[in-house]
């Protein structure tokens, strides 16, 4: 069974905005939003799932990232070098 693509492939590399801080913002926004309503309900045994969640995130990204880098090569390595892949750097190096 094959899964059609809901999606085009990117014209050029987005690396202004957002994606100047992270490079999945929203994998980021997901975690954050997991632990926050986790926390706000009161439901602390749903933080039992959060690594589970974050090793999905993670081997999802990476396979996003592979096909990033055969559509941009270099470039996108280079933006690799630069950006985190999930937890935003709130110091500056």
């Amino acid at each position: 069974m094959e899964v059609a693509e809901t999606h085009c492939a990117p014209k050029k590399l987005q690396t202004t905005g957002v994606y100047s801080v992270v490079r999945h913002p929203q994998y980021f926004g997901w975690t954050l939003a997991h632990v926050g309503m986790s926390i706000l309900l009161s439901v602390w045994y749903s933080m039992l799932f959060t690594p589970i969640l974050i090793a999905l995130i993670c081997l999802i990204s990476k396979k996003e990232e592979d096909e990033l880098i055969n559509e941009f090569g270099k470039e996108y390595k280079d933006y690799q070098k630069k950006v985190p892949m999930l937890i935003p750097k709130l110091w500056s190096s």
